[in-house]
This record gives C-alpha cells, structure tokens and sequence, in this order.
C-alpha cells in the first residue's frame, strides 16, 4: 500500500479537496493507497512516510529533502491532470500497487 500526500499552502483547502480526489484517483484506478493532506509547514512530519507527494510547482521548493516521488501539477483541480501524472508514477516507481 502506498502513502500520499496532498500539500498546499495552508493545509485546509485545497490540499483537502485534493486529497478527496486522489482518493478516488486510486479507488477508480485499482492504486492501494492512503492519502493524507497537509500544509507544506506540516510536510516534514508526514514524509517519512510517504512514498509520492502531489503538490503545486510553488510549493516544491518549499518541501524539505525526501525520498517519496514529487508530482507537481499546475492544476491541482484538474481531475485528468492529476489522474494522468499519478497513475504514470506509480506505473513508474512503484507498479506492483496499481492492479
């Protein structure tokens, strides 16, 4: 099973209303995940564990040195978007989760 993170700037809305999709993302695509949400303040606690970060460009810089797999995306609504850079990630990286 995989563990995501959703960050924005604050951790409340959008990386939250991301994180619901994510989570349908992985429902609809057959990924084995959990997905958890946060602010990029809040990412250092949370990257230990976490195999793929979804965030916006601006806020890469931001994240502190990890080992777990950046997507950036301009969009973090775009359902397609999203879908698409995630499902190719784990396809990728770590395609024994993806059924």
């Amino acid at each position: 099973m995989l563990n995501l993170l959703c960050v924005c700037h604050n951790g409340m809305g959008t990386s939250m209303l991301l994180k619901i999709n994510v989570t349908n993302i992985c429902n609809e695509n057959g990924i084995s995940a959990t997905v958890e949400a946060c602010a990029h303040g809040e990412a250092m606690s949370f990257l230990m564990n976490t195999d793929i970060v979804l965030t916006s460009p601006e806020i890469v810089e931001f994240l502190p040195a990890t080992d777990a797999k950046i997507i950036a995306t301009t969009n973090l609504m775009d359902k397609a978007e999203v879908t698409r850079l995630l499902v190719d990630a784990v396809k990728e990286h770590f395609p024994d989760e993806i059924a």
